[in-house]
């Protein structure tokens, strides 16, 4: 009876959780080059690092794929927070190594690079076909 109308991303929210995420994963605490955040505060604490790098990267993966990120940014970003995760994994060297590596950040920003290309884009496109034309154009009459 009903078609199932898929609406539009809100891709300026999408974008600012990003942001969110990848400054409390890596960026709380910044000495130059590096950024520190929750989760170089996680790695030291056995298995709770693993638990919430998992989580912000499944957090990650999911903002990109309801924002319609393309595929191959997503399995770069997928492949760079799993490769993060497992370095913590590590004994004591591992929490380390993945501490200077702010992969979920450099992830999170990999998608909000892809999200602000869509963003240009629907800038620049033209009006959809389905919008009324008074939506879409200025005003008939000028004085």
């Amino acid at each position: 009876m009903f078609q199932h109308m898929r609406q539009e991303p809100d891709l300026h929210a999408i974008r600012r959780s990003l942001e969110i995420i990848g400054r409390l994963s890596d960026g709380i605490i910044q000495i130059g080059p590096f950024g520190f955040g929750l989760e170089a505060l996680f790695d030291w604490i056995p298995g709770v690092g693993e638990v919430y790098g998992v989580g912000a990267a499944a957090f990650i993966i999911v903002q990109g794929v309801r924002a319609r990120v393309p595929v191959p940014t997503l399995v770069l970003a997928g492949a760079l927070m799993s490769a993060r995760t497992l370095i913590s994994a590590v004994p004591l060297a591992g929490p380390l190594a993945a501490d200077i590596l702010t992969l979920h950040r450099y992830s999170a920003n990999l998608l909000i690079a892809a999200i602000d290309r869509m963003l240009a884009e629907r800038a620049e496109a033209p009006p959809s076909p389905r919008q009324p034309l008074w939506r879409t154009r200025g005003p008939v009459f000028s004085a």
